[in-house]
């Protein structure tokens, strides 16, 4: 059937449920990147499961993760596949176009109605079985032009993984120059370094906000307004005096993020504030460390080797008391100053394309909603 106007989820997508098997690859949802080979995460995902207990995924399906589907969990498949039993496949049916759906699954009309048709007590244990998917309103363009819209939008989609490609390997490129600038090369600058536990140069401050001492509502920073990798405040809210679990920091202070530390969240407060309990505030022992330096060793293989050994796996979250003991060599003051100028230029450079990429994700979201303006509303007889 080809529709353009009011329908249900059902009437574009069935469920596939086909058993996978041995030869095909092992295919992963990640919430940036669509469907991925699971070979290729960074963290790689045991399984006891036969390959004939997972689900078979052709080319232009869809999967989606039942518990984030509502955040964007899902992917449009290139090849055939298979994936875990706890997604659900998307077969398309004759109205709808997968491209174009992949889009229409982002918007915010949609994300709505996917989590109210999701189950759960809480969002972290909502679940949107098929079923309930199948039920969801939906207005969608003629199936004719529906290609047309989904170039468009694949166009803008395209030109921002470019620069987000371009970004991560500026990043990978400061990281390997950061790595090089913390060794300590030749018999004369050796003897200069020292070495010590890191938790003899960053003190960890735990001091709370107290809603008795301060009853005014408090800067506050919590983890999704630090941009990953890249030292770089995104956001802030205001939190109320009740919130006496939140961590005070002041300027100076270095914020890491000890959820996921593989993230790499972290920044040099340059005011005070409070912070959410899954920041470390890090205070650098002025004698031995600057707050930049201190940053920088956030940033170090070293460390990061450190934190991804002491989180765990299903929820990781990196532990003090064994990040703390990790061997870490600092120079003198005057020369932690000289490694962080020579950051400094591709720090900016860095800085300036990710401010780009998030232009470039603004006018894209802008597209979109122009692209599917007024066409998103069910009628009221869909909705009964």
């Amino acid at each position: 059937m080809t529709y353009e106007g009011n329908c249900r989820l059902g009437d574009l997508f069935e469920n596939r449920r086909e058993k996978g098997r041995a030869e095909l690859p092992v295919l992963s949802v990640t919430m940036d990147q669509g469907l991925v080979d699971r070979a290729d995460l960074d963290r790689k995902q045991e399984t006891s499961l036969e390959p004939s207990d997972h689900l078979l995924v052709r080319p232009g399906d869809i999967a989606y993760n039942m518990m984030r589907m509502w955040q964007g969990a899902f992917g449009l498949a290139d090849r055939t596949g298979i994936v875990s039993p706890a997604y659900v496949v998307l077969k398309p049916r004759a109205g709808i176009d997968p491209g174009y759906a992949s889009f229409l699954f982002r918007i915010p009309r949609m994300q709505y109605l996917l989590w109210a048709y999701s189950y759960g007590l809480t969002d972290d244990r909502l679940r949107l079985y098929y079923q309930d998917f199948a039920k969801i309103p939906v207005w969608v363009h003629a199936r004719a032009r529906q290609p047309e819209i989904a170039a468009v939008l694949a166009a803008s989609h395209d030109r921002i993984a470019l620069q987000r490609a371009l970004l991560e390997n500026s990043k990978r490129v400061r990281s390997a120059l950061l790595d090089r600038l913390l060794k300590p090369v030749g018999r004369g600058r050796r003897s200069k370094w020292k070495e010590y536990e890191f938790g003899e140069i960053a003190n960890r401050v735990r001091s709370t906000f107290d809603p008795l001492r301060s009853p005014n509502q408090a800067w506050c920073v919590e983890l999704e307004h630090i941009e990953p990798g890249l030292g770089q405040l995104i956001g802030s809210t205001v939190t109320t005096p009740a919130a006496s679990t939140k961590l005070h920091f002041e300027a100076g202070d270095v914020l890491f993020g000890k959820l996921r530390p593989y993230l790499r969240k972290y920044w040099v407060a340059d005011r005070d504030g409070v912070c959410s309990s899954e920041f470390w505030v890090l205070r650098s022992a002025a004698q031995a460390c600057t707050p930049t330096f201190l940053a920088c060793l956030l940033q170090s293989e070293r460390f990061m080797r450190a934190a991804a050994a002491s989180a765990g796996s299903k929820m990781p979250r990196a532990e003090w008391d064994y990040v703390s003991g990790t061997q870490v060599e600092i120079p003198p003051l005057d020369e932690q100053s000289t490694i962080s100028r020579r950051l400094s230029p591709i720090d900016d450079y860095i800085k300036r394309l990710g401010a780009y990429v998030a232009a470039l994700q603004r006018e894209h979201h802008a597209l979109s909603l122009m692209l599917f303006a007024h066409r998103t509303s069910p009628s009221r007889r869909l909705l009964a």
